[in-house]
């Protein structure tokens, strides 16, 4: 249905306009017709003495409305429909207003109905007379929103503002589409305006509590979404985002719980009922994994936040159809959170088989080699590991760590120059990335150069300066030049940074009896005994 009133300018305040939209409108009708049953729904009519039907238009608005109200989208659109073709077939100035009221109704339906491009069209028709149309303005925004074309839709939801600022669903839609764009900062301002105007809107809750989120305002956004979560107890999304923050926060146990709750609360998209919550799964596996690695001092609490995580890839992958190709991305990135679980487990093999899946389904995926590379390691497999670890380095060029364990595995194996090379490559990858700076230091001293030792020692320490232990290692690098003054330096200041360094304190007793300060080395000697005593002898 297209209007024939595109042309028409009206002053929308006239009475004659107003007695049309709330009154009756005259239809001549194509053909003259006997009421039935099988009369449109919504449709008050009667034939007049004149031979034109009269249909009463705020009894057809109300019950459009009220469908709308109630989400029975295919019903609304047939009343809308039917009030939109009577006023056409009026063509009269009189009828226009009902028109455009018409029309706005089934751009509402439409986008109820999710027929999304269909109810852009017919809310630009209503803005191509009236460009200043709130309602078509939000309604157009909404649709534009579910087409991912946030961009657009955020200049309807300005223009709607700008109309009228009191409009609680004009700044909503404000706010949704600048957080959509991740113009977090402001897109607060019209939330807080519509949280003003309707305290129970859980929606603009949720969107405020995301938009701090984006400008790391923790506090406040967790207060927003425990609000949206009160109002609305099924919300998967603000059950979802409250993880996210929990995330940033390094909570990772409220973390955990809250996308537990997502996934309890899922609901599929219509037409999508076979798509998984794969997002949900993957992240809980991820809090799981890091609430694993934080308690290190609690075994009982990381083994079963390793053995969940696991469990949550085993039942994602479950739902997930190996034989799809849109869901191999999707199956390589659960089979790589699986094999870093069973790795934490110590479950080596296991591990092997999920990262090798893994990357089989994406080749590129440089963290899978990485991770592999570390499981050969632990099973004694060097030769593969080194080859893990080349490969992760290929892809991920800028991340040292795979050029760091490969120095680990040569030097396991005895091979200091490679391992110095592979130290090398990890600083020419980052040439901030302290443990390759130590760990090269470490090699160089295995092969008795301790200048070039205490070199990347000094590096070490410049990039970290409240690490002990460099410190006393350059100490080490120290005494085996015989150099005991400089020693005995490096020793003090590992002692200053931690007091209960026991290495630290014996070899400042060696330095102290070697430059004949015999009660100092004493002193020294007793308080390593104190913090650990000898094994005695049996």
């Amino acid at each position: 249905m297209r209007s024939d009133f595109r042309s028409l300018k009206l002053s929308l305040g006239s009475a004659a306009i107003l007695s049309a939209a709330f009154g009756f409108v005259n239809v001549a009708p194509a053909q003259t017709t006997t009421p039935t049953d099988s009369a449109a729904p919504g449709t008050d009519a009667a034939l007049d003495t004149s031979g034109q039907t009269q249909v009463n238009v705020k009894e057809q608005l109300d019950k459009g409305e009220a469908a709308l109200k109630a989400e029975d989208f295919k019903t609304a659109y047939q009343i809308y429909n039917d009030l939109a073709n009577a006023a056409n077939r009026a063509a009269s100035v009189e009828a226009y207003q009902v028109l455009v009221r018409a029309q706005v109704g089934l751009g509402k339906a439409l986008l109820g109905l999710k027929q999304y491009d269909a109810a852009v069209d017919e809310f630009k028709q209503v803005l191509d007379n009236d460009p200043n149309n709130v309602d078509a303005l939000i309604g157009r925004g909404n649709a534009r929103l579910e087409l991912q074309q946030a961009d657009t839709a955020l200049k309807d939801f300005q223009d709607a503002v700008k109309a009228d600022q009191t409009n609680t669903k004009a700044q909503l839609g404000l706010g949704k589409a600048l957080v959509t764009l991740g113009q977090s900062n402001d897109a607060i301002e019209p939330l807080t305006k519509a949280i003003t105007a309707d305290p129970k809107d859980a929606e603009a809750y949720q969107l405020r509590g995301t938009a701090y989120a984006g400008v790391f305002k923790n506090k406040e956004a967790i207060e927003d979404l425990r609000k949206a979560i009160e109002l609305k107890p099924d919300d998967q999304d603000a059950y979802y985002m409250l993880g996210m923050v929990y995330m940033r926060s390094e909570d990772y146990r409220s973390a955990a719980e809250e996308f537990a709750k997502a996934i309890q609360h899922y609901k599929p998209k219509e037409g999508r009922e076979d798509v998984p919550y794969v997002e949900g799964y993957l992240q809980h596996a991820t809090a799981l994994l890091e609430l694993g690695k934080k308690t290190k001092d609690d075994p009982a609490t990381r083994k079963a936040a390793y053995q969940t995580a696991a469990a949550d890839c085993d039942q994602l992958l479950k739902m997930l159809d190996e034989k799809n190709p849109a869901h191999a991305q999707v199956i390589a990135a659960t089979l790589y959170s699986r094999g870093v679980a069973e790795r934490m487990l110590e479950k080596y093999g296991d591990a092997v088989r999920s990262f090798s899946r893994a990357i089989e389904l994406n080749p590129e995926m440089g963290d899978a080699y990485f991770r592999r590379g570390i499981c050969f390691h632990k099973l004694n497999e060097e030769k593969m590991a080194i080859a893990d670890f080349e490969q992760a380095a290929h892809i991920s060029y800028d991340d040292p760590r795979s050029s760091l364990w490969e120095g680990f595995t040569y030097a396991k194996m005895g091979e200091y120059n490679d391992a110095i090379r592979a130290y090398g490559n990890a600083i020419a990858a980052s040439d901030r990335y302290t443990p390759a700076y130590a760990n090269r230091a470490l090699a160089y001293m295995m092969l008795g150069e301790y200048d070039k030792a205490i070199d990347d020692f000094n590096r070490a320490i410049r990039l970290n300066p409240t690490d002990a232990n460099y410190y006393f290692k350059r100490g080490v690098a120290y005494e085996m030049l015989n150099n005991n003054e400089k020693a005995s330096e490096s020793f003090a200041t590992a002692l200053e940074l931690d007091n209960k360094h026991v290495g630290a304190y014996r070899h400042m007793a060696k330095v102290m009896q070697a430059l004949g300060r015999n009660e100092l080395a004493n002193q020294y000697r007793q308080k390593a005994d104190e913090l650990a005593p000898p094994a005695k002898s049996k």
